[in-house]
């Protein structure tokens, strides 16, 4: 039997070959828009998405619908409440990126400290000089303060911490067993006025919009970096440009925005000092093979009657689509 699963963004080959070889036929719908997806989600059996929003209103189109799988970690663009109660598994691909999330804030840290950029961007425009003027500082001994020791704030500390010789200190009240290189501490507070760099490693929920903020800048020392590769609207973008321009803290690299795709004269872009990438953190030739197998393998699991290793939800005993999936078991 072929089932259907909706792809409403491209993913890499190997997780479509994967959905093929499973009896599994892909559905591209004409377009992200709300009502071109919900024609093609109709008799679909699962969708493997990205960034697309599938909301209540998609939900309810899907009639045959049994699970929602994630390409990567945030779940922000899927109603899970609802799919939920509609007995739908939403599942994501939680270690798919880690190290790549992880390599490129080591990588945007070491650019940041030794002014990289900046120097790249004067040479550009015929100033040599300025090697006698942007003087960096070594990593070896810095603190780098973690907000967050999920998998990939652990795997930055591990890389920070035997790589370069850094201290670790770590705000998280949801973790109680790091390694020992990593000191807990109680609060954010002392996080942003200890450390020589910030990394926030937390998904964006409503109660952590603009985490940091106008008080978190005056805590931190003026030679300290704030490092953003998690979510947008976690931080006060006019509050950071404000803190740089009045030399609060000395710089900033920000993979993800409150807006996004971010607006071309975005003022953060005027300024030197701090480092933007376009939400490419996760983007590895690698990390994209596993964030489309991973959840491809998710569906094809639920297709053949078994539950997600991922999921995020529970499905009860006894709801409409435990019934439809003992008879795709059976």
């Amino acid at each position: 039997m072929a089932y259907k699963v909706l792809l409403p963004q491209e993913i890499h080959d190997h997780g479509k070959q994967l959905l093929e070889e499973g009896s599994c036929e892909i559905v591209i719908p004409k377009s992200e828009q709300k009502e071109d997806l919900k024609k093609a989600i109709r008799d679909c059996d699962a969708v493997l998405v990205r960034t697309t929003v599938i909301d209540q209103e998609v939900i309810d189109e899907a009639k045959q619908l049994k699970v929602i799988a994630r390409h990567g970690v945030g779940l922000d663009n899927v109603d899970i409440p609802y799919a939920t109660e509609k007995g739908i598994y939403v599942c994501n691909a939680p270690t798919a990126n880690i190290n790549s999330v992880a390599e490129h804030v080591v990588g945007m840290m070491v650019s940041l400290f030794h002014q990289i950029f900046r120097g790249d961007r004067a040479i550009r425009q015929g100033d040599f000089s300025v090697r006698n003027q942007y003087i960096g500082f070594e990593l070896k001994h810095k603190t780098v303060g973690l907000i967050g020791v999920g998998q990939i704030g652990k795997l930055v500390a591990e890389k920070c911490h035997f790589g370069f010789g850094m201290k670790i200190m770590a705000y998280d009240p949801f973790i109680k067993d790091v390694p020992s290189y990593i000191e807990l501490v109680d609060t954010t507070e002392q996080i942003f006025k200890d450390s020589d760099v910030v990394s926030l490693h937390v998904p964006y929920l409503e109660e952590l919009h603009h985490f940091v903020g106008e008080t978190e800048f005056n805590l931190m020392k003026s030679t300290a970096f704030l490092i953003n590769a998690a979510r947008g609207g976690l931080v006060d973008e006019q509050a950071l440009l404000n803190a740089i321009d009045s030399n609060e803290i000395f710089g900033a690299a920000l993979d993800c925005f409150e807006i996004e795709p971010t607006p071309k004269d975005h003022p953060l872009f005027e300024t030197d000092r701090v480092i933007v990438t376009p939400h490419m953190a996760a983007h590895s030739n690698e990390a994209m093979i596993a964030m489309a197998i991973h959840p491809a393998q998710e569906i094809l699991r639920v297709m053949n009657g078994e539950r997600p290793v991922n999921a995020v939800n529970q499905i009860e005993k006894g709801s409409e689509n435990d019934e439809r999936l003992e008879r795709v078991k059976n």
